[in-house]
């Protein structure tokens, strides 16, 4: 059976209220170690009536007198003290004592003494607190439980509500100024529903915009394959030229369908291998398999490794093929931009706490309000260059977010762009130095995810 979280606030600040005030009566009865102001009172006329008995009637008159007294005659004696010494009082344990001669000069000790729960406070009983007292907590308890019930399930019900409508399809659905201006745990409550409620709308955005930039990456090749069969059809003649345009178009598609590939898996955060690997061995492979490219262009690729602080390079944890793969789309992408006698000057430093790593181009560079985008899919430099489908960049990108390091792009001072990547050391791997070096295996090229 559902229970309401008002009613069990209501309840329990109920039990806890009757309980605590219970408590603290019961408590005070048990540890009093005086007799209230009322018994005092009460002691003090019982003692003035009892002189008065004796100052008319002696001690028979008394006697008389203290059976008229249903409940005082207990606690009261008598003593004769001609020529003794009287009692002292002693109001704190209870004693009370007055001095007091008859009509025949005899001189009497008076004593009124009640001990604990026998005369100046009753025995603790359950509840035993009088009907005002009762109804006054009842009526307490019912408007402090009612507020503060309200005060926690009036706003909660209102986060459930923007719920609803975010649950619904209302990616706009936010909770007001109002909520974020509260410093307690619902205000952050709400201020996280907002975040929640703004990267939800992001990540829908931009699955449509991502499914919009692949409808149209794959509409043009397919275009290209439909004109090619067109052409073969219409001119036999020319059907070989026709399947080897066939071919590269088909060679296209298969590429753009790995790259989509790759980079849904580091996107549904596929877990890295848990290799350990030297950044620096990886990137010598990348720069030595680009080279034979950039010759065809003109270009040169330095590799520079700074001087290793503290002796000795940081081991890296994860997949080296990732970051291989992560390296390569970077250096490639540079030297897609890059002129005839342009240099690419891949830079390594090395520290304690992990590896960073600086490409930098002669290139045209990047504008600055694209900087930010660079990395997303889809998105190019200079999109009439026509090489390339903006994936790549995005599959570094992600492939270094999921090894735990950093990514990012500026224009140089004079020229080009350089990316700059940081990979954080591996917490718990060999030391540098031992003969196992790195678990990757360095005889197996770059590959894809």
């Amino acid at each position: 059976m559902r229970r309401p979280l008002f009613v069990k606030i209501f309840l329990g600040v109920c039990a806890s209220f009757l309980f605590v005030t219970y408590f603290v009566w019961f408590e005070d009865s048990l540890l009093k170690t005086s007799p209230s102001r009322t018994t005092s009172v009460q002691a003090q006329i019982a003692l003035a009536g009892a002189s008065s008995a004796i100052r008319l009637g002696g001690e028979e008159g008394l006697t008389r007198e203290l059976k008229t007294w249903p409940k005082e005659r207990q606690y009261m004696t008598v003593e004769r003290i001609d020529g003794k010494s009287a009692p002292a009082p002693d109001p704190v344990h209870g004693l009370y004592t007055a001095i007091v001669k008859d009509s025949q000069g005899r001189t009497f000790a008076l004593l009124y003494h009640v001990t604990r729960f026998d005369g100046y406070v009753s025995p603790p009983l359950p509840l035993d607190m009088g009907p005002h007292a009762i109804l006054g907590t009842l009526i307490g308890i019912l408007v402090f439980s009612g507020l503060l019930t309200f005060y926690l399930t009036a706003p909660i019900s209102r986060i459930r509500a923007g719920f609803g409508r975010l649950a619904s399809g209302d990616l706009k659905a936010r909770l007001g100024a109002d909520w974020l201006r509260r410093r307690d745990e619902i205000g952050d409550l709400a201020s996280d529903f907002n975040k929640m409620a703004t990267r939800l709308e992001e990540l829908m955005m931009s699955r449509d915009r991502l499914l919009a930039d692949i409808s149209h990456e794959l509409r043009s090749p397919l275009a290209r394959l439909h004109l090619a069969i067109a052409l073969a059809r219409q001119s036999p003649d020319k059907a070989l030229q026709s399947l080897e345009r066939i071919g590269c178009e088909a060679d296209k598609l298969e590429e753009m369908v790995e790259e989509l590939l790759a980079l849904s898996k580091l996107e549904s955060g596929a877990r890295t291998a848990g290799q350990y690997f030297f950044v620096s061995e990886i990137t010598a492979l990348v720069v030595d398999d680009a080279r034979f490219e950039a010759q065809e262009k003109g270009v040169t690729i330095d590799f520079v490794t700074n001087e290793r602080r503290g002796g000795s390079e940081a081991l890296v944890v994860g997949s080296g093929k990732l970051i291989s793969r992560a390296i390569e789309n970077i250096v490639r992408n540079a030297l897609r931009f890059s002129r005839r006698g342009d240099t690419i000057t891949v830079e390594l430093d090395s520290a304690v706490s992990g590896t960073t790593l600086y490409i930098r181009d002669q290139g045209p560079g990047v504008k600055t309000e694209q900087l930010a985008s660079l990395f997303e899919p889809f998105v190019q430099a200079d999109p009439a260059n026509g090489q390339g489908y903006g994936l790549g960049l995005a599959i570094a990108k992600r492939a270094i977010i999921a090894h735990g390091g950093t990514i990012r792009a500026i224009n140089g001072a004079a020229e080009g762009l350089i990316i700059t990547l940081w990979l954080p050391a591996a917490p718990d791997g060999p030391e540098a130095g031992d003969q196992a070096r790195s678990v990757w295996d360095r005889s197996v090229s770059p590959a894809p995810v």
